[in-house]
């Protein structure tokens, strides 16, 4: 048998036999190593730097732990933040003290208060209550409001309570019979609603529908209070102590299914 090759065949097989001594060729020389551009970081001076930023900051630092360490209240009970109820200690405590302060900065035109477990973060202990504690309680900016809401948003409001099985309320009881749907609710009256508008206080978060409480939009009137919810904890706790009293928990009855 004869093998002919074509002047292209020859040629391809020829750039093969160079392509593979020159790979052994370069195989065989020793490596080369280039040296790369120093990019390494003093330690010495960044923990000089990380001490003088430790340094600047300490005054302000000290100055926040001393103030969030003040105890503002003594309670004579723990206040444990709880699920699934209808009413806690934790949230008439809450709800009650809004009302009170939020009655003196508003002409006392309000007929109950309404908020949500939600938006309690933490329990209180037994004993000392910081301020720290209370940030921990209300992490959030949210502002009183008085929202002004018709018939209709309010027997929205009454059955979203029914729905959800209840939220921290103040100034109001509600009676639930799930038998016959029946439902029986009295609030504190004020000469300025006259039964047709009703005076909420609430959060802004709430009154702008947040954690679904859509009754509260389109409201005949909006108006802040001029205090923060944990302002107004805070507010109520220094002047409980003022007072050489202590924080007291209470069930109601405020909220009830039969």
């Amino acid at each position: 048998m004869q093998f002919f090759f074509t002047t292209y065949q020859f040629s391809a097989i020829k750039k093969v036999v160079v392509a593979v001594f020159i790979t052994l060729l370069l195989a065989c020389q020793p490596a080369v190593y280039q040296k790369t551009q120093d990019s390494s970081i003093n330690i010495i001076e960044t923990t000089t730097e990380h001490q003088q930023a430790t340094v600047l900051i300490s005054p302000y630092k000290e100055k926040l732990e001393k103030e969030m360490n003040e105890v503002l209240v003594l309670s004579a009970e723990e206040f444990p933040k709880e699920k699934g109820k209808p009413e806690t200690k934790l949230g008439n405590l809450v709800a009650d003290l809004s009302m009170e302060i939020a009655q003196k900065m508003h002409d006392g035109n309000i007929n109950f208060c309404l908020l949500n477990f939600g938006g309690l973060r933490t329990s209180l202990p037994k004993g000392e209550i910081t301020r720290g504690k209370i940030f921990e309680l209300m992490p959030f900016e949210n502002e009183l409001v008085v929202v002004s809401i018709s018939q209709d948003s309010l027997n929205s409001l009454i059955n979203y309570l029914n729905r959800v099985g209840g939220q921290p309320v103040s100034g109001v009881k509600v009676k639930f019979s799930q038998d016959n749907q029946e439902v029986k609710y009295k609030y504190r009256k004020n000469d300025k609603s006259l039964n047709t508008t009703y005076e909420i206080l609430t959060s802004d978060y709430l009154a702008n529908g947040g954690d679904n409480m859509t009754f509260f939009l389109n409201p005949i009137s909006y108006e802040k209070v001029g205090i923060k919810l944990r302002d107004a904890i805070i507010q109520y706790c220094v002047e409980q102590h003022a007072q050489g009293k202590q924080l007291n928990g209470k069930i109601e009855g405020r909220i009830i299914y039969e």
